[in-house]
């Protein structure tokens, strides 16, 4: 009797072992004579294909897309601590925030000890994919001798005339109370 226990037991068991033990449909076992993949399970740079060229072209000709224009962002924002207006102002549309630019609460402050960027996921304005205009929602933390303050707000960008990189049309950043 304890031995039939043992077979219904193993019985039931073996699905489950198969279950974890196999591999997803679509990935092949590994074969220790495959050239394009060694033993060691590292791919060998000489079996590897190069690009087509024109695929390549494609890519590189392609629109930039919206998380580029949150780095952009990151990169603007990077350069208003250190007071470089001017190297900041190239990121605009036309060079130029305007006279009273959104984020003049952050141009106004003076040199910080510490600042925190956190951007939310670009939201498109338009409907074309990608979208050729987005707003970025912005969070700032700002660490001087005066103590922290916590900027929050949206930038807009646009895609260049050109179509490559990304270009601020607007901002709107306002000190958070606490």
């Amino acid at each position: 009797m304890r031995n039939v226990h043992l077979l219904v037991l193993a019985l039931l068991v073996l699905p489950l072992a198969q279950c974890s033990c196999s591999r997803p449909p679509g990935i092949p076992a590994p074969d220790q004579d495959d050239p394009v993949r060694p033993a060691d399970g590292t791919p060998a740079a000489a079996a590897t294909p190069a690009p087509d060229a024109p695929a390549a072209d494609a890519v590189a000709d392609a629109p930039p897309g919206p998380r580029e224009a949150a780095a952009i962002l990151h990169a603007y924002l990077s350069l208003l601590p250190g007071g470089d207006h001017a190297a900041a102002d190239t990121f605009w549309a036309r060079g130029d925030p305007g006279r009273a630019p959104g984020d003049a609460a952050l141009r106004a402050r003076s040199q910080p000890d510490a600042m925190r960027i956190d951007t939310g996921p670009p939201v498109a304005l338009d409907r074309e994919h990608p979208p050729r205009a987005v707003e970025v929602p912005v969070r700032l933390r700002l660490n001087d001798a005066a103590g922290a303050q916590v900027l929050e707000g949206h930038y807009r960008m646009r895609l260049r005339i050109d179509g490559h990189g990304w270009e601020i049309t607007s901002a709107e950043l306002h000190p958070r109370l606490d």
